[in-house]
């Protein structure tokens, strides 16, 4: 496994851990305000690693069209209220990109 991608998963790790906190939390009506941070530093995060992850091995080809679609299906997920808290998403594409 590479090193950046062990970092990443560490990271994925993290936020879902997070969401996941988050959503025992919103039982208590603290959660709900806060549960999309991690959804976006996610986005972010994991979004930036893997554009240039893809760009030094294709660029915009089919690589890159596999990856988008899997990002995209998996910030869908995460925007799902309660949905995204409790699944592990950010971890799921760490490990199959």
């Amino acid at each position: 496994m590479e090193f950046d991608k062990i970092i990443m998963l560490g990271i994925a790790l993290l936020l879902d851990l997070i969401g996941l906190i988050l959503f025992i939390a919103s039982f208590f009506g603290v959660g709900i305000p806060v549960s999309f941070l991690p959804d976006i530093i996610g986005g972010l995060i994991i979004g930036i690693w893997l554009f240039f992850k893809k760009g030094k091995t294709g660029g915009v080809g089919k690589g890159f069209g596999k990856i988008a679609l899997k990002y995209g299906i998996t910030q869908i997920t995460e925007l799902i209220p309660f949905l995204g808290d409790i699944s592990p998403s950010w971890t799921i594409l760490v490990l199959i990109s």
